[in-house]
């Protein structure tokens, strides 16, 4: 009997030491994760808004969208934004200059179908949203056999322009 009780003490340090290491690193390392994902967010921002040197945040009916400065001057804006399409969730990060075109569309995560599906979120399919406004954004074919897809990136581009035009509104008031 004696010997159980030894080993479940035993078990018992082990399962509290190993609780406290971990509660230590997890609070060691929290800050250093924290910084590293917010360099990957500004870089993100600097990718789909190449003219902006830095960011301001704004709310917009729930949604935080980072207005681009160069020179203390807005030169536009990006926002994330969440569509369903036809595997779960797409979370792209949409960028749209001043003159209200579309700087960029990144894709962040999703849940396509690999081989089709997967085919509307690769950056050579969002490279054609470059350019186009709001006006002209139907023009971007959608791909043959990831219809559902091709439309959710498009519906995500529209919220982004829509968000981003309405902090930039908001702004120069």
């Amino acid at each position: 009997m004696k010997e159980h009780i030894k080993r479940a003490l035993l078990l018992a340090f082990i399962c509290a030491f190993s609780a406290g290491t971990l509660g230590y690193f997890y609070q060691l390392t929290t800050p250093i994760i924290k910084e590293q994902q917010l360099k990957m967010q500004v870089s993100l921002q600097q990718e789909v808004l190449p003219q902006a040197m830095e960011f301001k945040d704004v709310t917009v009916n729930g949604y935080t969208v980072h207005l681009g400065l160069s020179n203390g001057d807005v030169v536009g804006g990006t926002a994330k934004v969440t569509v369903r399409g036809y595997g779960g969730n797409i979370d792209l990060v949409v960028g749209m200059d001043i003159n209200k075109r579309i700087t960029g569309v990144r894709v962040l995560s999703h849940s396509e179908t690999p081989g089709l599906g997967e085919k509307a979120v690769k950056n050579d399919y969002l490279e054609q949203y470059i350019n186009k406004s709001n006006d002209n954004i139907n023009t971007v074919k959608f791909i043959t056999g990831a219809t559902i897809s091709s439309k959710a990136i498009r519906e995500g581009v529209k919220k982004g322009i829509a968000l981003i035009s309405k902090a930039l509104e908001e702004y120069q008031r």
